[in-house]
């Protein structure tokens, strides 16, 4: 089997995990598009992303790998995990958490997009990051650390540390609304506004639509036959005043 592929039962797992989630957020969901979220006073407060040599250069390798929409999308996970963590009492290392998120997609751009031998670009996507933080001087259990987030960042349940399941709960956000009940509108406003979606949508089809057809076992395509569509079509993020 191709890195990072399922095989049959691995598939079966997955869709349960899949289809159950979407089944237990849909309250949530509808929630989110019905009310103006919880007012949570430790969520109203500013972010920023940490500031730091290493920190501004995978900024600039992300500013200058990903299309706008993606890199919105990156930075947007960030702050939506470093939310949620703040919302859920989980303290990651912020650090890692934002670079991991500025990272997670670069297997799906035209610089590091891997070939038909590779089974997953997520797991790709790791094993890109971890060697171009060795090269920027990261540590070893760093590097490590980070490649672990983005491998798992598309599974249902990711079972390693904080900023994996931060950068997961982000991403799962920023897709497809998982969880946006949980976040105030007035949060959710400024932070579109401060990151905007345009074209985000229609672009992270497009390369959903590609890594089904290019890599048909692999966990995107199962979440993409199994209707991605549908909840990436009615986030509420994109929800008019948002």
């Amino acid at each position: 089997m191709k890195p990072g592929e399922l095989d049959r039962r691995a598939k079966l797992h997955f869709a349960r995990q899949a289809v159950l989630a979407q089944l237990t957020g849909l309250p949530s969901l509808v929630r989110a598009h019905l009310t103006s979220g919880p007012r949570t006073p430790a969520l109203l407060t500013d972010r920023e992303p940490p500031d730091t040599p290493l920190s501004r250069d995978v900024l600039e390798l992300a500013a200058s790998s990903y299309p706008e929409p993606l890199l919105g999308h990156c930075l947007r996970t960030w702050l939506w995990g470093d939310l949620l963590g703040a919302r859920d009492g989980v303290v990651p290392d912020g650090e890692l958490l934002y670079i991991s998120a500025l990272m997670h997609d670069l297997a799906l751009t035209d610089r590091f997009r891997p070939d038909e031998s590779v089974g997953c670009f997520a797991v790709h996507g790791s094993e890109v990051a971890r060697t171009t933080l060795t090269s920027l001087g990261a540590g070893p259990s760093y590097a490590d650390a980070v490649a672990t987030a983005i491998a798992l960042h598309m599974d249902i349940r990711p079972s390693g540390g904080p900023e994996a399941r931060l950068l997961q709960a982000g991403a799962h956000l920023d897709v497809a609304g998982t969880r946006a009940a949980d976040i105030p509108r007035d949060v959710i406003r400024s932070t579109v506004a401060r990151y905007p979606r345009n074209g985000f949508p229609a672009c992270f089809a497009t390369a959903m639509r590609r890594e089904a057809a290019e890599r048909p076992n692999s966990r995107a395509a199962l979440l993409w036959r199994l209707g991605m569509r549908l909840p990436m079509n009615h986030n509420p993020l994109d929800r008019n005043g948002s």
